[in-house]
């Protein structure tokens, strides 16, 4: 019979004894022995690679891989932290990937570069109520619209009252909301530049007919028509306004009277200081020259009234006295007197000046 190790294998009228072989192995065609099973090469066991051993076989994978249950399972890599802090990973099948990190408030592009992230425009900012927010490389920052201040990011702009501000308007200032608006008093117009104050010429723009023998005066925020009559044998100059003498030939008296009478209108503001000059008053001859030698005085000079006068040049230089702190309207009357060069009265002329003094001090 056979021996151990040995299978009896029966033929027809006899037996033979053939090679047992283990697991891995396969018996010749003699049977007599055992020859190895290339499992890799015959049915193909492993998911990745296959390495054959004597009576077996042994599964491996490829880098980057893991075998499990004998399946290669990717490695994620970036869980071992394997690149820089400013980096980041990006795990690949069978390898990873370092991606250079942008700055905070860049985010990469297409091509790999660095592009702002407007955060603006993808809302994710966080400005909130009537904040405006302005898109600045990597960032943002939340702004107030004019005329608002910032509490900070999140919180609502508060209207600035500008009218805290001194000098922000002439008159009166009106706050509004984010703005303001510059009031005039009655009588003014907001200039161009929406803060000073101007007055209206109502002779001149509203073209003021005050009717004979008198004269529209403007005042500042207002207009008055003041008296301006021509005494008797006086006829009044079209074009200068003034009252000029027309005396009969030997009227000695008529003569020796004034030889014009002017009417001086002046509009001043209210705070004028004390010792300004005002108006500068000349006496003419008949040809229109001013006259050489003429001296000026005050007629029935009122020692109430802040003004006074001097002699300058042959000019009389009306100024303040003290500071005009009260809005009223004065009349001066004042004679000039031009001599001749022997020293005897040539000329006589008569001013009648209203000064108008404002309520304001524009």
């Amino acid at each position: 019979m056979c021996h151990g190790g040995q299978d009896c294998e029966n033929t027809i009228g006899s037996y033979r004894c053939m090679m047992r072989c283990g697991r891995g192995f396969r018996r010749t065609t003699d049977g007599l022995s055992c020859t190895d099973v290339d499992e890799c090469l015959e049915s193909h066991p492993c998911h990745q690679q296959c390495m054959n051993t004597i009576g077996s076989y042994r599964c491996a994978c490829e880098p980057g891989f893991q075998l499990r249950n004998r399946r290669c399972i990717d490695i994620n890599e970036c869980r071992q932290r394997v690149c820089r802090l400013d980096q980041q990973c990006k795990n690949t099948r069978g390898g990873y990937t370092c991606i250079d990190l942008c700055p905070n408030g860049m985010t990469k592009s297409g091509n790999g570069t660095c592009v702002d992230i407007d955060e603006c425009r993808d809302g994710t900012h966080q400005c909130r109520f009537n904040q405006i927010c302005e898109n600045t490389r990597g960032s943002y920052h939340c702004t107030c619209p004019r005329g608002f201040r910032s509490q900070g990011v999140g919180r609502p702009c508060v209207d600035i009252d500008e009218c805290e501000v001194r000098h922000t308007c002439q008159h009166e200032c009106v706050n509004t909301p984010g703005s303001h608006r510059c009031l005039c008093p009655t009588g003014y117009h907001l200039m161009a530049n929406g803060k000073t104050c101007q007055d209206i010429d109502e002779c001149l723009e509203q073209n003021i007919q005050c009717g004979a023998n008198r004269m529209c005066f403007n005042t500042r925020g207002s207009y008055q028509c003041i008296d301006t009559p021509c005494p008797p044998n006086y006829q009044r100059d079209p074009a200068t306004g003034f009252c000029l003498k027309n005396c009969p030939p030997n009227d000695l008296e008529c003569a020796l009277s004034p030889y014009a009478l002017e009417y001086k209108l002046l509009s001043l503001p209210f705070g004028i200081a004390a010792n300004q000059d005002l108006i500068r008053l000349v006496a003419y001859t008949q040809d229109g020259v001013m006259h050489p030698r003429t001296t000026f005085q005050v007629v029935d000079e009122d020692i109430t009234l802040p003004f006074t006068l001097r002699d300058e040049n042959m000019k009389g230089v009306l100024f303040t006295t003290r500071p005009l702190r009260e809005p009223h309207t004065y009349r001066m009357k004042v004679r000039a007197l031009s001599y001749s060069e022997d020293g005897a009265i040539e000329y006589q002329t008569t001013f009648i000046v209203y000064i108008a003094v404002s309520a304001y001090p524009y």
